[in-house]
C-alpha cells in the first residue's frame, strides 16, 4: 500500500511553535509524527474516495455503448498515456490480440479539466463489453494547499491532545508542557482560544474538502 504524506514534521513543528525539532528522543518521537502524518493524510484520502491527491496512473476497463463522450472515473486528467480499443468481441477467442492503440486528436480527443473522452468524426467503434482500456494518470500537481495545511493542524492537533492527556495524568497541568527536546505551551497558557480555533479550522477546513473533493467521478 502506498503512503502519502502532505505535509512534514518540520511545519507540525512551525504550527505547533516548538522550541527544537521532533527526534527520537522526544515524546511523540518522530516515527510517531510521521505515522500520525500518513495516518492523517490517509484520511484526506478517504474523504476524496480514496483517490490519492497528488499524480496517479489509472487504467481504466470501459464498455462502449455507442456514446460519443465517455467520462473517465478520475479528474482532473494530467496526462493521457493511451487507448486501446479492441476490435474482437469479449469471449471470441482472438479478443486478446484484438488491441489497437489508438491515435489521440486522430480517433479521439480529450478534455482534460473534465476527464473525457470525446471521438471524433470519422472513427464509429464497435458496441461491446471490455471495448476500451484507458490509460491515464490524474490527480492535482501540485497537492492543493488546503490539503497540507489540513493534515498539518490535525497532527498538530493529536501532539497537543496527546500531550496535554500526558501532563494531566502526571498532575502536571499548569504552565506549559516540556517533553524531551519538545516544549509547547498548553493551552492554558497557549490561550483557551487559539486552542478552540484551531479545532474549528480542522472542522472547516475538513468540510471544505468534502465539498471540493471531485478527482473520483462515480460512473
Amino acid at each position: 500500500m502506498t503512503t502519502y504524506s502532505y505535509t512534514t514534521a518540520e511545519r507540525v513543528q512551525a504550527e505547533l511553535q516548538a522550541s527544537a525539532a521532533f527526534a527520537s528522543t522526544t515524546i511523540p518521537s518522530l516515527t510517531t509524527i510521521n505515522t500520525w502524518i500518513a495516518d492523517a493524510s490517509a484520511y484526506v484520502n478517504q474523504l476524496n474516495n480514496e483517490i490519492p491527491y497528488g499524480v496517479s496512473t489509472f487504467s481504466q476497463t470501459i464498455d462502449y455503448n455507442g456514446e460519443d463522450i465517455i467520462p473517465v472515473k478520475n479528474s482532473p486528467i494530467t496526462t493521457f498515456n493511451s487507448l486501446t480499443y479492441y476490435t474482437a468481441d469479449l469471449g471470441t477467442s482472438d479478443y486478446a490480440t484484438s488491441g489497437t492503440v489508438l491515435t489521440v486528436d486522430t480517433h479521439f480527443t480529450v478534455k482534460a479539466n473534465s476527464g473525457e473522452i470525446i471521438f471524433l468524426s470519422g472513427f464509429a467503434p464497435k458496441d461491446g463489453l471490455k471495448r476500451f482500456i484507458a490509460n491515464y494518470d490524474s490527480g492535482y500537481d501540485p497537492v492543493p494547499a488546503t490539503v497540507g495545511m489540513y493534515v498539518t493542524k490535525s497532527v498538530a492537533h493529536r501532539v497537543l491532545n496527546t500531550l496535554l492527556n500526558q501532563n494531566v495524568n502526571d498532575r502536571a497541568d499548569g504552565g506549559s508542557i516540556s517533553v524531551g527536546s519538545i516544549s509547547i505551551v498548553e493551552p492554558a497558557s497557549y490561550g483557551v482560544n487559539s486552542y478552540k480555533q484551531l479545532g474549528q479550522d480542522l472542522k472547516d477546513m475538513e468540510q471544505d474538502l468534502i465539498t471540493t473533493s471531485g478527482v473520483f467521478r462515480y460512473e
